[in-house]
């Protein structure tokens, strides 16, 4: 078994950028962008998890080239790492150290075109207080962009087959959570606040780059990444509302559920 997946992972090698789908969050995000283009307020792009910046730069960037309209931007996200957000300042992002789980994010109520979650979830617990945030923060009709790895792409069902545990969660990694695509429309679409409205797949292992980009646009449900485009909607609320009611309890009390209350917060009415 150690050869065989030996020679798989040598079979993968140079692939590993595209997990990211940066060209999936760049097309959707502009193709948004560029709707807006004509309006008088900037275009607010927030990143949860900037890391680099990247994702918000590829969006900017390849929006611009498209049009000659002028472009006004409102970039901004939450990143803790200091080296990072040097960074992300001198690109022109406003960072804000927050923690993701249990802080109320900056910024007014729907006041977000585009929202950015890129390899994010999979390391987080309090998923109810993200999605919470989310829906307060992306103004309707917005969009929130969200990249994942795929619990059920092919690699990961074949190590099951042969009683090995998935590459996308496993107990000495820093992933916490596992999505699947039906899995994770069901959840992102509770309450009705946002609605899917297209999913990518990004990579293909074990094959390698020639193969796994068109292997990834044919069969996206078994690609390594997987990436949704969500549409905000005008339902107004909280999506909390999902845990609140006896039968709605979870046997972990997640931050911000009735058993479990978060800090007060203004919301949207």
């Amino acid at each position: 078994m150690s050869a065989l997946r030996e020679f798989f992972v040598n079979l993968k090698k140079g692939t590993e950028h595209l997990n990211y789908g940066r060209e999936i969050l760049r097309d959707w995000g502009a193709e948004h962008a560029l709707k807006l283009a004509s309006r008088d307020q900037p275009i607010s792009v927030y990143d949860l998890g900037c890391g680099h910046g990247t994702d918000i730069v590829n969006i900017r960037q390849h929006a611009s080239i498209q049009t000659t309209a002028a472009f006004r931007w409102q970039l901004a996200g939450i990143e803790n790492f200091s080296e990072y957000q040097k960074e992300c300042k001198s690109l022109g992002i406003a960072t804000h150290a927050v923690d993701l789980e249990r802080d109320t994010y900056p910024g007014k109520n729907a006041s977000v075109d585009i929202l950015i979650a890129n390899q994010v979830l999979e390391h987080t617990k309090e998923i109810f207080w993200i999605f919470s945030e989310a829906v307060r923060l992306v103004r309707p009709g917005g969009k929130f962009l969200v990249g994942v790895p795929n619990l059920a792409s092919l690699h990961n069902r074949l190590l099951l087959l042969f009683g090995e545990q998935p590459t996308a969660q496993q107990s000495l990694s820093a992933h916490v959570r596992g999505f699947t695509k039906p899995d994770f429309k069901k959840f992102a679409e509770t309450g009705g606040f946002f609605k899917l409205t297209e999913f990518r797949g990004s990579n293909f292992y074990p094959f390698p780059p020639g193969i796994a980009r068109p292997l990834a646009r044919m069969f996206p449900t078994l690609a390594w990444g997987a990436f949704f485009n969500l549409e905000r909607t005008d339902r107004r609320g909280d999506f909390l509302e999902c845990l609140s009611g006896d039968e709605n309890f979870l046997e972990t009390p997640f931050y911000g559920s009735p058993h479990n209350p978060a800090r007060g917060r203004k919301l949207r009415k």
